[in-house]
């Protein structure tokens, strides 16, 4: 006999799931942990979405604060979110209304219900609910204030009639070398000169000896011609 994860989905033999102790449904292993119950005095399995709501510090808003939140995040970077029933319970860190899995209704674009603005004050309506799939979509719209930031502005009257002119570049400035720079360019000179100082120099036709001579013939000796 096998049974499905209440929060994750998968499928797992029923030995292998566990009841939570508060909500009373199945999860499984990975998605349960036991926490001290003073009513009965022991630990009891309860799930994450249970967990968080006592663990977690309480928020300010609605039940569906936390999905406006998550939907916001999106908006950044897709306009559609295909999410399961699962995945918006584990966002808001409650359960959904029995009515969210059995009437379409209820995922209504209607500004008079609680959930609807969650998604309509951020920008997303609810484009596709799919009952035996168990997940909706939503698709993103252009709030007036981005679409009126989208209109280009005209042009007036006295600016109309003057030619364009392209704005004069800004004036190079040569920078101006740092002191450490200075210092490093000044000590090159003067090991140059130096270098120079100390190169011997020969007059007349007098030239030193090479130094394959000196290896081969002594001081003293001259070599045949």
């Amino acid at each position: 006999m096998k049974e499905e994860c209440s929060l994750c989905g998968e499928i797992f033999s029923y030995y292998y799931l566990r009841r939570c102790y508060r909500c009373g449904k199945l999860y499984c292993r990975n998605c349960v942990i036991f926490t001290w119950d003073k009513n009965v005095l022991r630990n009891v399995p309860t799930c994450l979405n249970c967990a968080r709501r006592f663990v977690s510090a309480k928020r300010l808003g609605t039940k569906y604060s936390p999905l406006s939140e998550y939907l916001a995040r999106r908006a950044q970077y897709t306009d559609f979110a295909t999410l399961t029933f699962a995945k918006i319970e584990s966002i808001i860190g409650d359960s959904l209304p029995s009515s969210a899995s059995l009437d379409t209704h209820w995922w209504n674009n209607a500004p008079s219900r609680v959930q609807a603005q969650a998604w309509l004050d951020v920008g997303w309506r609810v484009h596709d609910v799919n009952l035996n799939d168990r997940n909706v979509t939503f698709r993103k719209v252009a709030s007036p204030e981005m679409e009126k930031g989208k209109k280009r502005r005209k042009r007036t009257s006295a600016l109309a009639g003057k030619p364009f002119r392209p704005p004069k570049p800004p004036a190079f400035r040569r920078r101006r070398p740092s002191k450490t720079r200075i210092a490093k360019a000044w000590a090159r000179l003067k090991n140059v000169e130096r270098r120079k100082l100390s190169m011997q120099r020969h007059r007349g036709k007098f030239k030193p000896q090479p130094a394959f001579e000196k290896r081969l013939y002594k001081p003293e000796a001259k070599p045949e011609k």
